[in-house]
């Protein structure tokens, strides 16, 4: 495909400083203009003020400015969706049912050097004579990318088919009806899509790299402020990955993850029908209320009437 990875979005929130103070704690950075950077994927999270919380832009990144006419091609040949803004590297398009801008742009991939993880098996040991490295750090964690955002919307048959038949993202897993967790690189899932009955970021996850990092990452936050917690530590179902979930106090939920499944080519994916809300968890926490019902989601629908 054309789409190589999800580069950035932009949030609209009520209270644009608390969010900047959580993300900061959470190991973002200052990046340019305001922007909130991770470590291999720069200028990622853009924080806007808003009458309630709400995605207000994705990005997504492309090799070649050919596939920007694909892509504004498509729009008129399937006839969902509308061209927003053109230039000569980016194309704003508008999804057709919720209206979210969706920018595609010519990016590069990412760079990033991680440091191999040594870990030591019963009859595999690969770390001797020194405790494991994890163990020995007190440096903050800082996210490598931000890896997937999860948007509920009121005609998920809809978005889902222009996200997959206009922008060009392959879909990897699925409970039909119910949520569909799509990709515009080799990682599970970069965009999720959640049937709810109005449109709103129910979470937004930053990739890790390694579960030390999930572990170290969470506790340092609750430790900071026991109300961020909202989910974890577990292991995902779909797409395995490790979890670990915080509410930011505008009411998005955040996640650590780590050890996300990556897909080479979808014949070579054989995915498991997934029913209810078996997908959810492998291990872990029982999943809490909230998670599946936020408590400020009457509010979200109040605002959107």
């Amino acid at each position: 495909m054309g789409l190589h990875r999800l580069t950035s979005i932009t949030l609209g929130v009520p209270d644009v400083a608390a969010s900047v103070d959580f993300f900061t704690d959470f190991g973002l950075t200052s990046g340019h203009d305001g922007w909130l950077a991770t470590r291999d994927g720069g200028d990622q999270l853009q924080l806007i003020e808003a009458g309630h919380r709400q995605l207000a832009r994705i990005g997504l990144g492309v090799d070649e400015p050919d596939d920007l006419g694909r892509l504004a091609a498509r729009v008129e040949s399937v006839g969902l969706g509308s061209v927003l803004e053109t230039g000569p590297e980016r194309l704003v398009v508008a999804e057709p049912v919720t209206g979210l801008p969706v920018e595609v742009a010519v990016a590069p991939r990412y760079e990033a050097v991680v440091q191999p993880v040594t870990v030591n098996r019963p009859i595999r040991s690969e770390r001797l004579d020194r405790p494991a490295a994890a163990v020995l750090t007190d440096e903050p964690v800082h996210p490598s990318n931000l890896t997937h955002v999860v948007y509920a919307t009121p005609d998920q048959p809809t978005t889902l088919r222009f996200f997959t038949d206009v922008v060009g993202v392959e879909v990897s897993d699925q409970v039909p009806g119910i949520i569909a967790f799509t990709r515009c690189s080799e990682v599970h899932h970069n965009l999720a899509i959640q049937a709810r009955p109005v449109a709103y970021p129910h979470h937004i996850a930053f990739e890790m790299d390694e579960i030390d990092d999930v572990v170290r990452g969470g506790l340092a936050m609750v430790d900071a402020d026991p109300d961020r917690h909202t989910w974890g530590l577990g292991r995902h179902a779909i797409g395995s990955n490790w979890f670990w979930y915080l509410r930011e106090p505008n009411g998005t939920f955040v996640e650590y993850t780590a050890d996300i499944d990556r897909i080479s080519a979808q014949d070579l994916y054989q995915p498991k029908e997934w029913a209810g809300h078996e997908f959810l968890y492998s291990f872990g926490p029982p999943t809490p209320t909230e998670f599946l019902e936020p408590t400020d989601l009457p509010d979200i629908i109040a605002a959107s009437a």
